[in-house]
């Protein structure tokens, strides 16, 4: 037999490692009842499902939001409630999870989240734009980066909307960064949009655009 030696220190030993154990293990929370992962499955992206949680009232239920790149792109939340991902960390180990773990859980969640990567978009050809896409880019820089800039598609401020409405109307919403937008459907604040198709007729470019070029913007966006 061959004997195989492995040499280094054990992943779960490594705080990336950590982070992803703790980040999936529900015995932190208050009666062992869900761990981060219960709202943010499949490398801490999202579930589709809306959520009330107390930062920002009763009644009002946001879409849970991937958390890929969060520690990049404060603030956090769908209201920008959180300065920044640090602080959503430990805010959600102690009012989501009602958990008083210790401080280096916090960190390691921190180190896990901080290590992960974005997926290619299935949209892409060949790992390049698709000429619908590329006309579609087009269309986005002149109608939708003046928010939607940057690395990560987001400027990081936060707006109000026309289509707000019942407890969060007037409400400000944070720009979401756009990068793995292709797998967290449904979209907007409250997953009203089920699909980007929907979501641009709701929240599209302010330019009277085409239902051909509006699908080509689709496209883009899609592909980020």
């Amino acid at each position: 037999a061959t004997e195989v030696l492995l040499s280094g220190t054990p992943v779960t030993e490594t705080a990336v490692g950590k982070g992803d154990l703790y980040f999936h293990d529900a015995t932190i929370a208050f009666q062992a009842w869900q761990s981060c992962a219960s709202c943010h499955p499949n490398g801490a992206r999202v579930d589709g499902l809306n959520w009330d949680l107390l930062n920002d009232g009763m009644g009002n239920p946001k879409n849970t939001k991937s958390l890929l790149l969060a520690h990049a792109t404060p603030p956090c939340m769908i209201t920008g409630i959180r300065k920044d991902a640090f602080v959503a960390v430990r805010s959600g180990i102690k009012y989501i999870l009602f958990s008083n773990a210790s401080e280096s859980y916090g960190n390691e969640i921190d180190a896990y989240l901080q290590n992960l990567q974005p997926l290619s978009s299935p949209y892409l050809v060949d790992g390049q734009l698709s000429e619908k896409a590329t006309r579609g880019k087009a269309h986005f820089d002149k109608n939708c980066a003046a928010c939607h800039n940057g690395a990560y598609y987001t400027d990081g401020k936060q707006y109000t909307v026309a289509w707000n409405d019942g407890t969060d109307k007037d409400k400000v919403m944070d720009v979401p960064a756009l990068v793995e937008v292709w797998r967290t459907a449904p979209y907007l604040y409250d997953g009203r949009a089920a699909t980007m198709d929907e979501l641009l007729q709701i929240h599209g470019p302010a330019e009277k655009l085409s239902n051909e070029q509006l699908s080509e913007l689709s496209e883009y966006v899609l592909s980020l």
